[in-house]
C-alpha cells in the first residue's frame, strides 16, 4: 500500500487526491493544514487520516510515499523545498513560485526533478496530445509562428475572491499564463525560449467602491451586472452573497495581458489572455503556423483544424474533452501514481514548472518596466 499525505487540503487538491485514491494500492494517511476543521469536512468520507499543523512533523512521523502540495500560491516553494529534503515524490500545484527569490530556491532542489509532478494538466489532455503527435510527425511542417490565446469566461472569481490578493497569487500571468506557456513550450519540443516582453491592462474590474464592500451590503446588488443575483440567474455561476465587490478600489489583478516570446531559432509566440469575456466567448488554444499549413486547436470544443496552404484541403479532427482540465487532470494523476510506484518519471517535471514560472515572472517584470528580458 502506498501512503499519501497532503500539505494544504484546498478545494483544488481535495478532488485530485480523491481521484488517485480510486487506485486500490493508495491510501491517504495524513493531512497538514492551518484549518483542520475544514480539511476534515473535505475528507469526512475517508477514515484513518491523522491531522497535523506542522508539515515537517508530519513527514517525519508518517514517512509518506507521496505528498500533494495544495497550499496558497505564495508558499508552494517553501513546502516543495521541505518535501525535497526528504526526497519524497510530490504533486506540486502551480505556480511553483511567485517571486524570483523563490525561483532561485527551486533551482536548488532539481535533484527531485523527475519525482515532482507539477500541476500542468493541459499538456496531457487529449487535444494537446493529439496536436503534439501531429507536430512531431512533421505532417504540417516546421512551426514558424504561434498565436495563442485564453479568453477566460469565468474570470470574475479573480476579483470577487481571495485571488485578488496579488501578494498571494503573484498576479494573473502566474495564475493562468503559466499553464498556457508551459503548453506551448511542450508543443514546441526542444526549442528553448530566450527573450520575453509583456503588457498588462486593467480596463473593467476597477472602481471607487470601498475595498471591503461585500455584495450583500451593496445598494446596487439587484442591478449590478456582477451582483450575485444576476450572475447566478444569467450565467449559473456559484457565487455567494458574501463575495467582495469587483468594482472596488482593491480588486488587484489586471484583466488582460499579452506576452511575446522569442525562441532560440528565431520563432516567436504571441500569447494573449483576458478575464472579461463571458459565456460562449470563452476560448483557449492556439494557431501554429508553418509554411505548409496552419494548425488550430481549441481546448473547449476539442476541435483540431489543419488548413493546408499548398493544396485545397482542410482536415478537421475531434478529441475528447471530458474530465477536469479537458481530461488532463486524470492523465496527470495516473502519471503521479506511477511516479510514486517507481514505475515512471514525471511527465510534467520541476524543470518545466521552473521554466514556465520564470517566463511569467519576466513577463510581469516587463509589463512593469516596459523592457524586454532575457530568459536565463
Amino acid at each position: 500500500m502506498y501512503k499519501l499525505a497532503i500539505i494544504g487540503a484546498g478545494r483544488r487538491i481535495a478532488p485530485q487526491v480523491k481521484e488517485i485514491l480510486k487506485n486500490e494500492d493508495f491510501a491517504l494517511i495524513a493531512i497538514c493544514d492551518t484549518d483542520i476543521e475544514t480539511a476534515k469536512k473535505r475528507f469526512e468520507d475517508i477514515d484513518g487520516i491523522t491531522y497535523y499543523t506542522d508539515a515537517e512533523q508530519m513527514l517525519q512521523t508518517e514517512a509518506p510515499d507521496g505528498v500533494f502540495i495544495g497550499t496558497r500560491c505564495s508558499t508552494h516553494t517553501q513546502y516543495a523545498c521541505l518535501v525535497a529534503k526528504y526526497n519524497i515524490p510530490m504533486f506540486l500545484e502551480k505556480p511553483v513560485c511567485t517571486t524570483e527569490e523563490d525561483l532561485t530556491k527551486l533551482e536548488g532542489i532539481l535533484h527531485i526533478n523527475e519525482k515532482t509532478v507539477v500541476s500542468f494538466p493541459l499538456r496531457l489532455c487529449s487535444t494537446v496530445q493529439r496536436v503534439k503527435e501531429i507536430l512531431d510527425s512533421g505532417r504540417v511542417g516546421t512551426p514558424a509562428h504561434v498565436q495563442a490565446y485564453n479568453n477566460v469566461n469565468y474570470g470574475r472569481g479573480y476579483y470577487h475572491k481571495w485571488y485578488r490578493d496579488e501578494n498571494e497569487t503573484g498576479g494573473l500571468l502566474l495564475q493562468k499564463a503559466t499553464h498556457d506557456l508551459d503548453c506551448i513550450n511542450y508543443l514546441l519540443g526542444d526549442l528553448q525560449p530566450t527573450t520575453i516582453c509583456a503588457m498588462t491592462s486593467k480596463q473593467v474590474f476597477k472602481g471607487d467602491k470601498p475595498a471591503d464592500l461585500h455584495c450583500a451590503d451593496c445598494p446596487e446588488k439587484e442591478t449590478c451586472p456582477e451582483g450575485v443575483n444576476n450572475i447566478n440567474k444569467i450565467n449559473g455561476d456559484p457565487y455567494e452573497i458574501k463575495d467582495l465587490c469587483c468594482f472596488s478600489t482593491a480588486t488587484g489583478n489586471e484583466d488582460s495581458s499579452s506576452v511575446l516570446v522569442m525562441y532560440e531559432n528565431g520563432l516567436h509566440v504571441a500569447y494573449s489572455q483576458n478575464f472579461i469575456v463571458r459565456r460562449s466567448a470563452g476560448k483557449r488554444g492556439a494557431r501554429i503556423i508553418s509554411y505548409d499549413a496552419t494548425l488550430e486547436f481549441d481546448l473547449y470544443s476539442g476541435e483540431i483544424k489543419i488548413i493546408y496552404h499548398n493544396e485545397d484541403r482542410v482536415e478537421t479532427l475531434n478529441s475528447n474533452t471530458e474530465g477536469s482540465h479537458f481530461g488532463g487532470d486524470e492523465m496527470l494523476l495516473r502519471n503521479f501514481a506511477d511516479v510514486v510506484r517507481g514505475k515512471d518519471i514525471s511527465h510534467s517535471d520541476l524543470t518545466s514548472g521552473i521554466l514556465s514560472a520564470k517566463m511569467c515572472l519576466m513577463a510581469r517584470k516587463s509589463a512593469q518596466t516596459k523592457q524586454f528580458y532575457d530568459i536565463v
